[in-house]
């Protein structure tokens, strides 16, 4: 077992406990419901973590640092939103509310912006597990937000959608690469910008009346523009991806004519 790794996954569990205290005084089933649900989805983050690194390419590293480690905080923040959002009472004015926002919040702002960064001036530089962790620990994020918000704020379920969307094309048989560069680009990062800060607003502690009141109107206004455009992008990924292989074929064709 790596170091890294263990301490990572180690803090992680201590975390949860520590957060699920309060629960537990609230009534053992939530205490319980919590705890089920943020350590098993936080271990089984962990265990993906340790396969890829088990089946990492030559030359990658073979155990997490202090980068990568705060880039899987983003994936034990999300476990404890989605499960303080599940296991609390559907207030923003308890605990749930009070330990899922803030920590949404950190999450997709201070260590999402500064882990790239450190990542790029370390020695080893940005890795490809690095890369991809930074992208599905987003993506997990804001569904668990958008899920909270939809427990806690005013969000309506069917904005799930949107955060879904990216699961449900890697279950449709689209490869990953495809998905994983849809997921990079521009598109879906202006995309996802919007939709976190309204499932923010719809359940920040401090927000009014109007102000949630506007997240669940403009969320529900910008469902089917995000479903079209990442549907475009899955598309337009598609067609060049066929193009590629046609070019591919005609030079491969072109080259056995001419030998």
């Amino acid at each position: 077992m790596t170091t890294g790794w263990a301490r990572v996954t180690g803090a992680g569990v201590f975390a949860i406990l520590l957060a699920s205290i309060p629960f537990a005084s609230d009534g053992r089933r939530r205490g319980a419901t919590f705890v089920v649900m943020a350590l098993g989805s936080f271990l089984l983050q962990q265990l993906l973590v340790a396969r890829a690194l088990a089946r990492r390419d030559d030359g990658e590293p073979d155990d997490l640092d202090a980068v990568d480690a705060l880039t899987v905080s983003r994936g034990l923040a999300a476990s404890v939103v989605a499960a303080a959002a599940l296991a609390g009472p559907r207030d923003r004015w308890r605990y749930a509310a009070r330990i899922a926002w803030p920590l949404a919040l950190t999450g997709s702002t201070l260590t999402d912006w500064i882990d790239g960064p450190l990542a790029r001036r370390r020695g080893r530089g940005p890795t490809r597990l690095g890369r991809v962790l930074d992208l599905e620990l987003d993506s997990w994020l804001t569904l668990a937000t958008t899920f909270a918000g939809t427990r806690l704020g005013t969000l309506d379920a069917l904005c799930l959608i949107t955060p879904s969307l990216r699961y449900a094309a890697m279950a449709s048989g689209i490869s990953y690469d495809d998905v994983h560069a849809v997921g990079k680009s521009d598109r879906a990062r202006n995309l996802g910008i919007p939709q976190m800060t309204l499932a923010l607003a719809s359940f920040a502690p401090f927000a009014g009346n109007a102000t949630r009141s506007v997240a669940r109107i403009a969320s529900l206004l910008l469902l089917p523009i995000h479903a079209i455009a990442l549907a475009g992008a899955f598309s337009a990924i598609g067609r060049e991806r066929q193009s590629a292989g046609t070019s591919s074929s005609g030079l491969a064709m072109t080259s056995s004519i001419t030998s």
